[in-house]
């Protein structure tokens, strides 16, 4: 899906939760909108596409119909017309890349959005690294009672007026410096809203918010989005915090909420205020809040599940709608299924033979090419000119013209032949005409036959064998640098070997002329022995 596929199908969500979400805020658990706004995320995010016949796309893309004889379908083929080829299949080519003017205005957008949150959010960093800890009675016996994995601080400011949370690994709870500790009903109310954004995790949800906003920024209806999530994930804190207290807790929560005056506001993107922000509506929703009974969570159960289905999926495929693009004169359809088979070869220098491999490179057999032909025989093809197939034209626009709302069934369905139908036939005919103009080649019959069409490019078949001829070169090129390099080895073996022999020899007369010495020092000690046992004997 492209951006703004994508971007479309999310404000379509939007629309419909809005609409839910003003008449039923106050009738459904808040958690219910917060799933709701987290699918249309991932659909806002993430390029899916998860057909379904119960999708909204897929009823309004239904077609009155009627009956009519089912006609045969058609299929383009691409062809080689010279024969085997020699070698691997060529590589594909690669698409310039082209920058639009949208897409650099995108991107701009993106930057500026991305720039202004990043800021905002290194400002309130700033000020909150000023701030100090807490330590009191009251917030070491809560901070026991409210075991977390994160190790979680209370701290205190005086840049801010109302209580918030910041930080995921390391979260902390932030309160004015003016905060009443001996209040505690209040505390207890306020630093319980606080800690439920923080185990929720509610920092990522705001920051994917904020991901989804710098991405589709051109959108307005994201933007609402942003604004109405943020307030429904204050809601389901509000309804948290009511249904831990109890629900004759509602008006004293209440009266905590309007108690805090709010004296400095600021932007803050990844915090998850305590405040006054959309008062009235978190007041009327307190005080409605009721415990969530089984047929309530029946219904959003239901309702999610209905709006995702219909809303958050894509039009059913239909794989015989690829063949309702255009008619010849026998209203034969034509589409564009590819059927290819492929073909490596190579010759082995060794023998001279043409060996051909059916099943990608796995295996490969010898052919001749008398042997070829006579399995894949080339097949006898009548091409269109140029002025057969504009005439042809012509006169197949008037035909096309009088079938207009005539039906005809294909695949098993019926449809109906539109103006924008026929429209859009003439036009893939004129593109058609087009391509033969500018050199490509478009089968009037094979064999004998035209319910089959089959084409080609002559400039790609050129570039195919300018790519061939190129990886031929470079192979033999890599064969002949193969060789030298054995060559070299080979005579680099040999000297080592009369290095070792040299060294050989050169030892062994070191050993024999050590072994002489080593002999004659021997008979001189003997001598010197027997000349002093006769000196002895005298």
């Amino acid at each position: 899906m492209s951006l703004l596929q994508m971007s479309v199908a999310g404000a379509v969500m939007i629309m419909v939760i809005t609409v839910i979400r003003a008449l039923a805020i106050n009738r459904l658990p808040k958690k219910t909108f917060l799933i709701l706004w987290g699918i249309t995320i991932i659909r806002l995010l993430i390029p899916f596409s998860c057909p379904s016949k119960f999708s909204i796309y897929s009823l309004l893309g239904k077609e009155t119909v009627s009956d009519i004889n089912e006609t045969p379908a058609v299929r383009f083929m691409p062809i080689n017309t010279q024969g085997p080829v020699s070698t691997q299949a060529p590589q594909s080519q690669i698409p310039a890349l082209t920058i639009s003017a949208w897409d650099i205005i995108w991107v701009a957008g993106l930057v500026l959005c991305a720039v202004f949150f990043i800021s905002a959010y290194i400002r309130c960093y700033r000020e909150f690294q000023t701030s100090l800890p807490v330590e009191n009675a009251f917030a070491r016996r809560w901070l026991e009672t409210h075991n977390l994995k994160r190790k979680l601080p209370i701290r205190q400011s005086d840049l801010i007026s109302a209580p918030l949370t910041f930080g995921v690994w390391h979260p902390v709870i932030l309160m004015p410096k003016k905060t009443d500790w001996e209040n505690e009903d209040t505390l207890c109310y306020v630093l319980e809203h606080e800690f439920i954004h923080i185990r929720r995790f509610d920092t990522v949800t705001k920051f994917l918010l904020i991901t989804t906003v710098c991405i589709h920024w051109f959108n307005p209806l994201v933007w609402i989005m942003y604004f109405l999530a943020n307030r429904d994930i204050e809601l389901s804190c509000d309804e948290a915090v009511i249904h831990h207290f109890g629900g004759t807790s509602r008006a004293s929560y209440a009266n905590a909420l309007i108690s805090i005056e709010e004296t400095k506001g600021g932007f803050m993107p990844l915090c998850n205020h305590f405040s006054r922000n959309a008062i009235e509506e978190r007041i009327t929703a307190i005080m409605k809040t009721k415990k969530t009974t089984i047929i309530s969570f029946a219904v959003a159960m239901v309702l999610v599940t209905g709006t995702v289905t219909v809303f958050a999926t894509s039009a059913k495929g239909d794989e015989s709608s690829t063949v309702t693009e255009a008619t010849d004169t026998t209203n034969t359809t034509f589409s564009d299924t590819v059927d290819t088979e492929t073909i490596m070869s190579y010759i082995n220098p060794d023998d001279g033979k043409t060996y051909y491999s059916f099943d990608n490179g796995k295996t490969f057999e010898a052919m001749t090419d008398a042997e070829f032909e006579e399995k894949f025989p080339t097949p006898d093809i009548e091409w269109w000119t140029y002025d057969e197939y504009k005439a042809w034209l012509e006169n197949e626009k008037v035909e096309l013209k009088s079938i207009i709302g005539s039906s005809y069934i294909s695949g098993g369905k019926k449809y109906v032949w539109t103006q924008d139908r026929v429209n859009e036939t003439i036009a893939m005919y004129e593109g058609i005409l087009e391509d033969i103009k500018n050199g490509a080649k478009y089968s009037k019959s094979i064999d004998g036959q035209d319910d089959e069409m089959v084409s080609y490019t002559p400039a790609d078949i050129a570039r195919t064998k300018e790519s061939l001829s190129s990886i031929e070169r470079t192979m033999t090129d890599c064969q002949d640098e193969v060789s030298e390099s054995v060559a070299q080895t080979n005579e680099s073996l040999k000297s080592i070997e009369r290095t070792m022999t040299d060294c050989q020899d050169e030892t062994s007369k070191a050993q024999t002329n050590e072994s002489l010495k080593s002999i004659e020092r021997t008979v001189t000690d003997c001598q010197d022995e027997v000349s002093e046992f006769q000196a002895t004997a005298n």
